[in-house]
């Protein structure tokens, strides 16, 4: 399976991109959303990860783009936020699951599992 991992912190990349690849995840990481569109776009990835404070594309947007160009794509947020209203926006716009800040990278490969695209 292949994860595009989007986040502007270097450090979250490397960590879950080291846990992601020891599962035997297939991992390509944007530093922003204009980077990650572009990635969506060439790599079609079947997971994206991303999180939701990011330069360039801002979260909602980005989860947006990546529903209306590949549908077929199931995105994972992680963040901050605990809002409600926000949690249920990233959902209405398509989002497969969401994820608080701080999360432990096991939690993140267990989420993925239960996406249907583990199963196909």
């Amino acid at each position: 399976m292949k994860i595009l991992l989007c986040d502007n912190e270097a450090i979250i990349l490397k960590l879950l991109s080291k846990e992601l690849t020891r599962h035997g995840f297939e991992i390509i990481t944007a530093n922003d959303g204009y980077v990650g569109m572009q990635m969506v776009r060439t790599h079609q990835p079947d997971v994206v990860i991303t999180d939701l404070l990011l330069p360039l594309v801002n979260g909602l947007e980005y989860i947006s783009l990546i529903i209306e160009e590949s549908p077929k794509t199931s995105v994972l947020v992680y963040s901050d936020i605990s809002e409600e209203n926000m949690i249920e926006q990233i959902y209405r716009l398509g989002a497969r699951d969401f994820i608080s800040k701080p999360f432990d990278p096991e939690r993140i490969v267990n989420r993925i599992k239960r996406l249907d695209v583990y199963s196909n």
